[in-house]
């Protein structure tokens, strides 16, 4: 049981916290309350505790030389600061100090309490765990790791866990670690119970003698990197050796992805496009790297896909796995094949031609010139006109206001920008030139087709 002390000058509110909170619940126990910092600093030279909550306004001993004054007699101890208000300056204070951390006395009395106290415990948890590690080897040939997809379901497996009574430690937010000797069988049914689809359980061989901390690092960078890339549907548990994962080389950056993930040659040629693949599951990105990378790759295919890019977010916005990303990769492709399938082109001329067209998207809030696309393209007006037509099946100027009118219904649907401010925003300087083709195209002015989408 995590050992608890509550220090508050306000006997009621004190008594408040105390009876509000199921401290056995969340795996803590009482050992006494204050109203005074000196009173708690002489308890806690005579008792152990663990987890210290306590408010900062106090008369005499209180604030900042009270934190300073705990730390000294107890390093180890872990604080909440309670506070009637967030005070920015006071609380930054509190942190440097080393404070676990601080709540309002509000969100004590909220609904929330339950979320509040299992995120104070998991962080206490985690932070002693570190403490713990430091200077420790793996004394194991193999551990176990357990990789939750979130903060909050990893809180959820740890109350499974201690259902269980099954023995764990922390590695960080998302990922709880066991030792070689525990039961993996019995381990498995219970993350089988919890969620299989929402977890992964990971053994790692060859690991002992290893320093706990630079354990810790490797599984927070190459594993990571080995999962993205391994996990497939319907399996939950991979296996990995520890030395091979300290030889793992560094993937393509984020710029070689995006060169190479935007020639026609990868969307064109087999042997191309798999070995773009490889180093794209490779790539050395964040999950926030790749899905803005790939936003590239939409937006850029976008003209011969058809794919609607403003619901690129909404439509990866739950990948993890690689698996994912490659069912989305070839999907695109599928669509984008299609299209110059149909055109039946050569690669230079489609090349050219899409230029022109992502050229059109990225301008088309300004004039934009059939001599500018020309010189864009170095093709002559007949060459260009023809095969843009050929495959876009439009005129230059059919496809441009086109696309003007497309882009200004999303604002118009999406947005509650004045009708002047969408015209400009796609390339009409003239308001009521736009309210005239918007009609001609829709059938309806632009203020009936917001009200009636």
């Amino acid at each position: 049981m995590i050992k608890v002390f509550v220090v508050d000058d306000e006997k009621l509110v004190r008594r408040g916290i105390l009876g509000l909170i199921d401290w056995e619940t969340y795996g803590m126990e009482v050992v006494g309350d204050s109203e005074s910092g000196e009173e708690t600093l002489s308890f806690l030279r005579k008792v152990e505790v663990d987890l210290l909550f306590t408010d900062l306004e106090m008369p005499g001993l209180s604030g900042i030389p009270f934190l300073q004054e705990v730390k000294r007699i107890r390093p180890d101890l872990q604080i909440v600061v309670l506070t009637m208000h967030q005070e920015f300056e006071l609380i930054q204070q509190a942190l440097r100090i080393g404070i676990l951390d601080y709540i309002t006395k509000a969100q004590i009395e909220e609904e929330n309490i339950d979320a509040l106290m299992n995120g104070i415990k998991i962080r206490y948890l985690e932070t002693m765990h570190h403490t713990q590690l430091g200077g420790r080897n793996v004394l194991y040939n193999e551990i176990y790791v357990w990789e939750t997809e979130s903060k909050l379901k990893c809180e959820e497996a740890v109350k499974l866990l201690e259902r269980h009574t099954f023995p764990f430690e922390f590695l960080s937010e998302t990922r709880l670690l066991f030792s070689g000797e525990c039961n993996s069988i019995r381990l498995k049914s219970i993350i089988e119970d919890f969620g299989a689809e929402e977890s992964s359980l990971l053994e790692i061989k060859q690991v002992k003698g290893t320093a706990y901390d630079q354990l810790e690092d490797t599984l927070k960078t190459r594993l990571e990197n080995k999962l993205f890339e391994d996990r497939r549907p319907g399996c939950f548990t991979y296996t990995y050796l520890y030395p091979a994962l300290l030889q793992e080389p560094s993937g393509a950056s984020r710029k070689e992805i995006l060169e190479l993930s935007l020639k026609m040659e990868f969307m064109v040629y087999e042997e191309c496009y798999e070995e773009g693949m490889e180093k794209i599951r490779r790539a050395a990105l964040s999950r926030e790297e790749r899905t803005a990378v790939f936003y590239h790759f939409s937006l850029y295919w976008s003209g011969f896909s058809g794919k609607d890019f403003t619901r690129y977010f909404e439509e990866v916005g739950g990948f993890r796995w690689w698996y994912q990303w490659r069912e989305w990769f070839d999907d695109t492709r599928r669509l984008v094949r299609k299209r110059i399938g149909e055109a039946n082109e050569e690669i230079g001329t489609m090349e050219a031609i899409h230029k022109a067209m992502n050229y059109i998207r990225e301008h088309m809030d300004r004039e934009i010139t059939l001599e500018e696309l020309l010189r864009l393209t170095g093709m002559s007006k007949s060459h260009f006109s023809k095969h843009f037509k050929k495959i876009t099946g439009k005129t230059f100027v059919t496809y441009l206001n086109d696309m003007r009118i497309e882009s200004a219904k999303k604002y118009l649907v999406e947005t509650r920008q004045p009708i002047y401010w969408i015209a400009s925003q796609v390339g009409y300087m003239d308001e009521h030139y736009f309210r005239r083709i918007f009609r001609e195209r829709t059938g309806e002015n632009p203020k009936q087709y917001r009200d009636n989408n």
